[in-house]
């Protein structure tokens, strides 16, 4: 047994070697456990609702990004809600403090490797903490994983369960996954359907078409104005040296 001290109470936390993760006998506290300490569990609540989270999803496929009838067709096939364990990091680099989030667990979830933990808001995962009905996904990666990596000192690290939604829709008989922050509504995606660049290409190719007209009429109509008007010039001198000259006559 190896000896650790639970991060909230301070009583002693035996644990067995090659354990990740154990629950304080005195108040209940869950830590996880790298090869130096016990780290805290917090958890970061939801401000998503599953609703506003549907909502979010279909203003997304209405963008400019997404095909003209996407919003109509696209049909959500499941929605799982999550929590996703991410290591938090403070590290002190270069004389200023430094918060980098790193997955705790293997995933293809896309915007899972680039997790921004908003600061403030979390609550300490214990006894009483409240799931809400979301699934906790535990981790199933060291924190050791990433110390190697990491510049400058260590400040303090925690284990995060952050509040994910995970979904997955069928848009023209294919299958696609994404997953909507549930703190912020964030949107990360992989791979998703665009919008064809048919229309776009056909209407860039009229402006073209209509602008090299216009430059041809230019070239053409611009020369003939000038000529127009320089024998306006010349008849108008004409005509009044004419003028001038049948008047000059009668006075004599």
């Amino acid at each position: 047994m190896v000896n650790f001290t639970c991060p909230k109470c301070g009583a002693p936390l035996p644990v067995k070697p090659g354990t990740q993760m154990t629950v304080c006998s005195f108040c209940g506290t869950p830590s996880y456990i790298d090869r130096r300490e016990a780290i805290f569990f917090y958890i970061l609540p939801f401000s998503i609702t599953e609703e506003a989270a549907r909502g979010i999803f279909k203003r997304w496929t209405a963008g400019p990004a997404c095909p003209k009838d996407m919003e109509a067709l696209a049909e959500i096939t499941s929605l799982k809600k999550e929590y996703f364990p991410v290591f938090r990091f403070r590290r002190t680099v270069g004389g200023k403090e430094q918060v980098v989030s790193k997955p705790a667990r293997g995933t293809l979830l896309p915007g899972m490797h680039s997790i921004e933990i908003p600061p403030g808001g979390m609550d300490i995962f214990d006894s009483a903490a409240k799931a809400g009905g979301a699934e906790v996904l535990h981790p199933d990666i060291t924190v050791d994983t990433y110390i190697a990596e990491l510049e400058g000192e260590a400040i303090d690290q925690s284990l995060v369960y952050f509040p994910i939604y995970e979904l997955r829709y069928r848009y023209a008989g294919v299958e696609y996954d994404l997953v909507i922050d549930g703190s912020s509504g964030r949107i990360s995606v992989t791979s998703s359907p665009k919008r064809s660049s048919a229309s776009y290409v056909a209407v860039m190719a009229l402006a073209f078409v209509l602008g090299f007209l216009g430059v041809f009429l230019g070239f053409l109509i611009t020369p003939i104005f000038f000529l127009l008007v320089i024998a306006g010039i010349f008849a108008g001198k004409i005509l009044a040296h004419k003028v001038v000259k049948k008047s000059d006559g009668g006075k004599s």
